[in-house]
């Protein structure tokens, strides 16, 4: 082996540390920002996760609230049913004759 050969294999060792170094830091931050994209993913996903269920315990409220009205709402028209002269008719009216029974 000559020195040529010495200088020549010398020279690409270097030049191919020195290509190295930046292929790897580009690699390296390509790989960072992927995960920073993955981090605000999770991130966001997680708000709306948080969003849905806040909407949930809302939609449930307002249903209670809901229900809640038309229970009232149904109990005062069979009140006003029952009192009403004209729904009469479908109750069982008490008769005089008590010894039939």
């Amino acid at each position: 082996m000559g020195v040529f050969e010495f200088v020549f294999f010398t020279a690409l060792v270097l030049v191919g540390g020195v290509v190295s170094i930046p292929l790897y830091a580009m690699r390296r931050g390509y790989n960072q920002s992927d995960e920073n994209l993955k981090i605000k993913k999770i991130v966001e996903e997680q708000k709306l996760e948080q969003m849905k269920q806040d909407n949930y315990l809302l939609e449930n409220k307002s249903m209670a609230l809901e229900l809640e009205k038309i229970k009232k709402e149904r109990e005062l028209r069979e009140e006003k049913a029952l009192d009403s002269k004209e729904n009469k008719r479908w109750l069982i009216e008490e008769s005089e004759d008590k010894e039939r029974v």
